[in-house]
């Protein structure tokens, strides 16, 4: 499976069918627009851009005196960069239900020697940033997907807003209060190679209200600071697990970044009272700072489902560990997440330093009931394959969101007689799993793996849920977190029968199928 997704890994990404029309332009001279700058309209109000430096994933970025901004992105296996833009100079929020369509108008040119001559030309996507979001890649809601019809100029565009789009917003981060939104390079199957580049200069963007719509509400989420958790950068010491050991050098010996979440009221003197562990793994391509967690900010949209789900008493406080899943010296910092041999190398990282550190230095509840291990993508595979399938010992519940885990029925009945095989008379209390209809990596292999895990009598509670129109990406997976801390920590009377989670009526995005069996819950 590992050798399955090293040949076929990239990013998926949909492409919406949003109204849109695209005038070529030629450059203007500001003094003729009958405008003191260049920037952004809410309404009535013009006022320059302010930058979402944090947010943002381009090069050379520079806001210029006539107001407008210019950077070069660059084209990263589908996930290209762009700039991330605030609403407001105020960084304040504003509702996007209350509006209607959004123009843009921005120069663009490919990088002289940088640029494949295979590559189309250059294509773009509007991404709205929740309020929990941390940037580009931390949070989002993609409007709209739109292609130039040459390789340089000016674009003036104007992008509906579909009528249902808010309540995609809410469906995803509860509210439909918009922090900002970025301009992103798309590379996916555009024929680009990692490392093309296009400058982009932005000039206008404007935001067209509804008639009649109400003022922008601030912010509110009805939690105060005491219902928050607290984020922290922790740095433990583990080893290259590539290398044998008798092979080890002091170069294959470091500290490796984490991030990790304590909930609200954590005291660590109170020995006393104690906490679940949930270990949460990254994607190939990325690391553990992918999933957004983070302590800037509002900590980004994980923290805010657990800071909710925790706050409103349907969630048990748990700690949470994002850590990095390459368990090689070529994890990063920053890494690429690329590392295939670090991938697979990981179960002595995870038995031998991960947790042994968490449970030294925090309050952690002893018993393999009292451990959680998920991921997307990759890390979905890395739970299954080496979480349950080499750990089941020391933990017993697992999600895979996106995890294109041993399709083959074949494979599947082989590994599921060697797990009961080397974990005899122990169960999984807990697996959960979700996929995209859109998933040109999972779909393939996600129905028949569903059916193995559904007829698997060593599962005693198990969900799976299909995202209809999801892709390879991370509206799929934020929502595949979520379900699974409702489903492993959710806090419920013994005698308590589960329940599905009721769907909202608008917008029919999702459906789930759900094989519910005895429920355990992590005491």
């Amino acid at each position: 499976m590992f050798n399955f997704l090293k040949k076929h890994f990239c990013w998926s990404l949909a492409l919406s069918a949003v109204t849109l029309s695209v005038t070529s332009c030629s450059p203007l001279k500001l003094e003729t627009r009958g405008e003191d700058f260049y920037g952004i309209t809410l309404r009535d109000t013009k006022e320059k851009f302010t930058i979402f430096t944090d947010g943002s994933d381009a090069t050379d970025v520079v806001q210029a005196e006539d107001g407008s901004i210019s950077w070069i992105a660059t084209s990263k296996g589908g996930a290209g960069g762009g700039v991330s833009l605030y609403a407001r100079s105020t960084k304040e929020e504003i509702n996007i239900g209350n509006y209607e369509s959004v123009d843009l108008e921005l120069d663009y040119s490919t990088v002289e020697g940088k640029w494949s001559a295979e590559a189309q030309t250059p294509g773009f996507v509007l991404r709205f940033l929740p309020w929990d979001s941390t940037g580009i890649f931390g949070g989002y809601e993609d409007l709209e997907y739109f292609e130039t019809d040459s390789m340089n100029g000016c674009l003036k565009i104007n992008l509906k807003i579909p009528s249902d789009f808010s309540d995609k917003i809410i469906q995803s981060s509860d509210y439909d209060s918009i922090l900002g939104f970025a301009i992103k390079f798309n590379d996916y199957l555009r024929g680009n190679e990692n490392g093309d580049q296009l400058k982009v200069t932005l000039k206008d963007v404007t935001f067209h209200p509804k008639e009649g719509a109400a003022e922008d509400k601030a912010f509110d989420d009805g939690l105060n600071d005491s219902q928050r958790g607290t984020v922290l950068e922790v740095n433990y010491p583990t080893r290259d697990y590539t290398v044998e050991e008798s092979a080890l050098t002091d170069e294959d010996k470091y500290e490796k970044h984490a991030w990790v979440y304590l909930p609200a009221g954590y005291d660590a003197d109170d020995k006393d009272t104690t906490y679940p562990l949930f270990i949460l793994l990254h994607g190939g391509g990325q690391n553990e700072n992918s999933w957004g967690l983070t302590n800037k900010g509002r900590g980004g949209k994980i923290k805010g489902f657990m800071d909710r789900g925790m706050a409103s008493g349907n969630v048990e406080k748990f700690i949470l560990i994002a850590a990095n899943g390459v368990a090689s010296k070529n994890w990063g910092p920053n890494g690429a997440g690329g590392d295939f041999d670090g991938f697979n190398a990981f179960e002595g990282e995870l038995r031998n330093d991960i947790i042994p550190y968490m449970k030294a230095h925090y309050n952690i509840k002893e018993g393999r009931d009292n451990i959680a291990m998920a991921g997307l993508s990759m890390g979905g595979i890395q739970s299954f394959d080496i979480g349950l399938g080499k750990c089941l010992d020391i933990m017993s519940h697992f999600g895979g969101f996106s995890g294109a885990h041993l399709g083959d029925p074949e494979e599947q009945k082989v590994f599921q007689a060697k797990v009961e095989k080397d974990f005899e008379g122990l169960t999984i209390h807990n697996l959960y799993i979700t996929y995209g209809t859109e998933d040109v990596l999972a779909k393939e292999t996600f129905p028949p793996l569903v059916e193995a895990y559904r007829d698997w009598d060593l599962i005693e509670n198990f969900n799976e849920y299909t995202f209809i129109d999801g892709t390879h990406d991370f509206p799929v997976w934020y929502n595949g977190f979520n379900d699974f801390i409702q489903m492993v920590f959710k806090i419920k009377k013994a005698e308590e029968q589960p329940s599905i989670k009721p769907e909202p009526e608008t917008p029919k995005q999702k459906c789930r199928i759900v094989q519910k069996k005895k429920v355990v819950k992590i005491n």
